[in-house]
């Protein structure tokens, strides 16, 4: 798992981008501009969460590791697959916040997927070959029946893990896992293919896709509540807890290994460009991946305000277990509401065979 950032190079990264979009949004509203400078000098100041306990190495493949976060030994593994773009550890933030070892106190085997410092040979790999080449192989070691939980990008690779391990498979969960990219606005997926061909050729430098370079993609999304979310933290009192929790959020938000250049020319070309998800075309050690090739019970989570990924984004197949949370991508999973709406839920059905 990532270390947590040091309060020092604290973001929103990259810092220069941000400000520039804080002073050219905020130009005529000096006040705003204020206060959001303000609530960004809060959250750096804020002090580090400390680390959640280490969880022990189970299996690994290249550089991609499956983590024991507990539960009975001899239940049916659930594994959980985080999103590529930033570490896991939004699903192990803080003890009581904790979506992984909530579940395995609920009596579930629970197992984490860390995609870790990706090697050389997973730098050559696309969002396939990640599937195929490393959450199969991993998934063969396991015994079955095998349940597997994506979060955002994470759940896109589950489902496609989920048809491939066909009768093996117990139960599918998502939460907040685009599958429709057409299902994004007109505007976002432009900005998506033009942030491509910003990116590509410094990435192509550095040979991987660093968080910082994605960043300004998602800020492009709704950039007024990238904003408004530092100016509401100017106003939390000295020591309101809330400033820590928003400290840990920013800080995850601003971690994670770089991308592989392969898997991030397919989130762009072929998901944001060209839905090959949600039209049929994706293939995947030689099948084409379609939800509706699953015979396993589906659950499928959403935030409403979700601006990352848009409701109309997740998979419309008929049959689905389909929920809605009242809340923003993040904070359906580490919000006050959370153990309520989505923790507790989601054991719940996971447990009912």
């Amino acid at each position: 798992m990532a270390e947590p950032r040091s309060a020092r190079g604290r973001g929103p990264h990259p810092l220069p981008l941000f400000l520039s979009l804080a002073s050219r949004s905020l130009a005529e509203q000096p006040e705003r501009l204020k206060a959001v400078l303000e609530g960004l000098n809060r959250y750096q100041s804020a002090p580090v969460s400390p680390p959640m306990p280490a969880m022990a190495e189970l299996l690994h493949r290249g550089g991609v590791r499956i983590m024991e976060v507990g539960g009975p030994a001899d239940a049916p593994p659930l594994l959980v697959i985080p999103s590529l773009i930033n570490a896991p550890a939004v699903l192990d933030l803080a003890p009581d916040k904790s979506l992984v070892r909530y579940l395995a106190d609920e009596g579930h085997r629970v197992l984490l997927v860390d995609w870790g410092q990706m090697g050389r040979s997973e730098r050559r790999l696309g969002l396939a070959g990640l599937v195929s080449a490393r959450l199969m192989q991993l998934l063969a070691q396991l015994p079955g029946p095998v349940s597997l939980l994506g979060y955002c990008l994470g759940g896109t690779l589950a489902i496609a893990a989920a048809q491939l391990l066909g009768p093996r498979l117990g139960r599918l969960g998502l939460i907040a896992a685009p599958w429709h990219f057409d299902g994004f606005s007109a505007q976002a997926r432009r900005g998506a293919l033009e942030t491509w061909a910003s990116i590509r050729p410094l990435s192509a430098q550095l040979g991987a896709v660093p968080v910082t370079l994605l960043n300004p993609l998602f800020w492009s999304l709704d950039e007024e509540a990238v904003l408004a979310k530092f100016e509401a933290l100017s106003r939390r009192p000295p020591g309101d807890p809330q400033i820590g929790w928003f400290a840990a959020v920013e800080d995850w938000a601003n971690s994670g290994a770089p991308l592989p250049i392969p898997a991030a020319r397919d989130l762009f070309l072929k998901g944001f460009g060209a839905d090959h998800t949600g039209t049929g075309r994706w293939k995947v050690a030689g099948q084409i991946i379609s939800p509706e090739r699953i015979s396993a019970p589906i659950l499928d989570f959403g935030a409403t305000k979700d601006r990352i990924v848009p409701p109309a984004a997740r998979i419309r197949r008929s049959g689905v277990d389909r929920r809605d949370v009242h809340s923003g991508h993040v904070g359906m999973v580490v919000g006050s509401a959370a153990r309520e709406t989505l923790w507790e839920p989601l054991s719940n059905w996971l447990r009912h065979r």
